[in-house]
């Protein structure tokens, strides 16, 4: 299965790239501001996105739409967390970090 992986320009992470793990193995890294196509292996099930010590929640490859996935920095895109939720994110919450959403 090809897929179309997005990471949008956020100015959180600017400098550092996402990794995507299918099935816990490394297929792809993700620079800011990107679109790439990657292939899945066949029987593939899960998605993560990795960025230091921080990750997505895993992600069902058949929830996928359209072949078109959107990795994200999970607080950025509200003014309100990223003003106040820094600190969770990166202790607590490093298991939410990061946002995988499929396109439709």
């Amino acid at each position: 299965m090809e897929i179309e992986v997005t990471r949008p320009k956020q100015f959180a992470d600017m400098p550092r790239d996402y990794h995507l793990l299918v099935d816990g193995k490394v297929v792809a890294i993700i620079k800011r501001g990107t679109t790439q196509k990657i292939t899945l292996p066949e029987g593939s099930k899960t998605l993560k996105a990795v960025v230091d010590w921080c990750s997505s929640a895993e992600f069902n490859v058949s929830d996928i739409r359209a072949g078109k996935i959107v990795v994200r920095n999970a607080f950025s895109s509200n003014f309100f967390k990223s003003v106040f939720l820094p600190l969770y994110y990166i202790s607590v919450g490093k298991d939410r970090y990061l946002k995988i959403e499929s396109c439709i």
